[in-house]
């Protein structure tokens, strides 16, 4: 049990080292992924079409 308190309160003192992001800083990045995500998927999508296409030519 004490092998356990001392666990949480080692958590607790690196909690507090963290640098937590501020809310705008976090809505920017949060912007950012879901743009990317978006282009990438697209990318993705637009690849397989390609190759879905050349295949059923050959096939």
């Amino acid at each position: 049990m004490n092998k356990i308190k001392e666990f949480l309160e080692g958590v607790r003192k690196e909690m507090k080292k963290v640098a937590w992001p501020q809310q705008q800083e976090l809505i920017d990045n949060t912007i950012i992924v879901v743009v990317f995500t978006i282009l990438i998927s697209a990318f993705i999508f637009g690849i397989d079409r390609v190759y879905s296409s050349i295949l059923e030519l050959i096939y």
